[in-house]
């Protein structure tokens, strides 16, 4: 009897010490933790990527767009574009990844999410069903445009919701959850948020290099606000935009230099850079930066050797309505 006393001892011993370890936090090799129910949490914010990206685009009036990326340190980085046409001829747009490096390289972050709040949003992210269903509601907006939100699940790009022109939301608790933690999150970073910078694209305008056959002597950096300035650009480069169909509009009785402007910029370059290594990729309106812009910059040897140059040309066509905007451009 004593002997079945000690042995019924062990075993209630033994299955109390599984169900503890049952309960407690079991931690995998990528350092998430999983607790009881399944859900995972980390302590810590992973090194330099994007988290949260957020905007807004609409066709209706015009064109407005605006972006904001969340980086895991906290720091957000924005850009903001209303312009009143859409100019036919537009190149290539810049990817989301694309737009973002723009961003980071000749801007600075226009306001900062707490760290805590974003640990907070970033738990709950990891444990989003990126496969669940996105669910709209009835109601709908006539042009009110596109709002959203997405979040960055295991690499993937998920969305969590949108607003506007239609009303939806992933059905998911990790992802309304996570919803409502990044609306407070950005209601409390925008207390102190500068203005957002402007990024023109391919998409936004016209964005385009040419060749010149002429190289101008001196203006290497121009705002064109009417008719004799296109004609002067010609004269001193050679680059003809008048036969350019992206630019029809400039001339006639409703030219779009009433809300438009031009600006252009002659750069050099070494004849063994092809067009393609020499064209911007975008424009940017910044506080602290205000030109052409190019994702990666024309690489150079270095030498001693005198090399032949050419001669180029960036156009971009930009919002008329404060030409004061684009001064830092001219300086």
């Amino acid at each position: 009897m004593k002997l079945t006393g000690i042995i019924s001892s062990m075993l209630a011993a033994s299955l109390c010490l599984s169900v503890l370890c049952c309960g407690c936090t079991n931690t995998n090799e990528t350092g998430h933790t999983k607790d009881d129910d399944g859900t995972k949490t980390v302590k810590k914010l992973p090194e330099d990527e994007v988290l949260i990206i957020s905007g807004h685009h609409n066709m209706a009036w015009g064109y407005q767009n605006s972006i904001s990326y969340v980086m895991s340190d906290g720091s957000v980085y924005s850009s903001q574009v209303f312009f009143d046409g859409y100019p036919g001829g537009s190149d290539r747009s810049l990817t989301d990844e694309e737009r973002l490096a723009v961003l980071r390289k000749y801007t600075l972050p226009v306001t900062t999410v707490d760290k805590d709040q974003l640990l907070r949003i970033y738990n709950k992210v990891l444990n989003i069903d990126p496969d669940a269903k996105f669910v709209y509601s009835d109601e709908t907006a006539c042009d009110a445009g596109t709002g959203y939100t997405k979040v960055n699940v295991k690499g993937e790009w998920v969305n969590i919701s949108e607003d506007g022109d239609q009303n939806g939301e992933l059905d998911d608790r990790y992802a309304r959850k996570a919803n409502v933690l990044i609306d407070a999150a950005f209601k409390d970073a925008y207390k102190t948020r500068k203005n957002s910078p402007g990024v023109y694209s391919g998409y936004e305008t016209f964005i385009g290099t040419f060749e010149c056959t002429r190289t101008p002597s001196k203006d290497t950096k121009r705002i064109i606000t009417g008719t004799d300035d296109i004609k002067a650009l010609e004269k001193d480069t050679g680059i003809d935009l008048r036969n350019n169909e992206s630019f029809e509009s400039f001339f006639g009785e409703y030219s779009s230099f009433g809300w438009c402007c031009i600006a252009v910029e002659v750069v050099t370059y070494p004849e063994y850079l092809s067009l393609d290594d020499v064209s911007a990729d975008a424009f940017v309106v910044a506080d602290n930066y205000v030109g052409f812009a190019y994702l990666e910059d024309p690489v150079i040897d270095v030498s001693d050797d005198v090399v032949p140059q050419k001669c180029y040309c960036h156009v971009v066509q930009l919002p008329g309505y404060n030409v004061e905007d684009y001064d830092l451009f001219l300086k």
